[in-house]
């Protein structure tokens, strides 16, 4: 059975600047769909910069078919260690790609765990560790079915409502569970992407101190 897509994002900036430090970019080629969800070291328009070629930099790799692990390799190489500060040409990167047969790739590199939800169930998936330049990289490949959701976050996301309603933000589990309860009343990716942006805008009591960027990846039978 084949697959067809339905992607959705939004990006809300840190209150106070006009332009978010995040990128979200959608290639889409027929026979693959991919998202890239980028996000630069701090915000407005040096981040986005950053975060903008970085998302660019895999689309342009995958217009000339370059495979996911060699993209996630050359972009971990070419992105200066967070651990040095001095450095803003920092991005963390997530790459998802889903084949109308079913088959579902992710890349992640310190951005928050992707969220895979399958009959309205949040799932599992091990994710396999593999180091570039002394950067860890996770993956993993699997077969997702009519129905399934993939979702990606910023950890503008993951920390919504820190130091006000919790010490550490939303968290991962907290989204994930918010998301488990609420699926099924979406048949729209665009519609979650922005519910998910709105309860963040609460949870930051709408003085928002990172950008928030989700996108939703909805699979569907293909209509003949």
């Amino acid at each position: 059975m084949d697959l067809e897509f339905d992607v959705g994002k939004s990006l809300v900036p840190k209150t106070g600047e006009t332009i978010s430090g995040d990128t979200i970019e959608v290639y889409d080629t027929g026979s693959s769909t991919t998202v890239i969800l980028a996000d630069g070291l701090g915000s407005g328009v040096i981040a986005n910069v950053i975060s903008s070629l970085t998302a660019k930099s895999a689309v342009d790799m995958l217009d000339q078919g370059i495979d996911l692990d060699r993209i996630a390799e050359i972009l971990a190489k070419s992105l200066p260690d967070v651990a040095n500060n001095t450095d803003v040409g920092y991005s963390t990167f997530t790459i998802v790609q889903v084949l109308p047969d079913g088959t579902c790739s992710i890349i992640e590199y310190n951005n928050p765990r992707t969220v895979i939800v399958e009959n309205d169930v949040i799932t599992e998936i091990p994710r396999q560790t593999f180091n570039v330049s002394g950067k860890q990289i996770h993956k993993c490949h699997f077969q997702i079915q009519e129905g399934s959701w993939i979702i990606l976050v910023s950890d503008g996301v993951i920390n919504a409502g820190v130091g006000v309603l919790w010490n550490h933000g939303w968290g991962q589990e907290r989204l994930e569970s918010y998301i488990s309860r609420v699926i099924h009343k979406f048949n729209a990716a665009e519609d979650l992407c922005r519910d998910l942006c709105d309860v963040c805008q609460t949870l930051y009591s709408e003085k928002i101190s990172d950008d928030v960027s989700i996108a939703a990846i909805l699979s569907r039978k293909t209509q003949v």
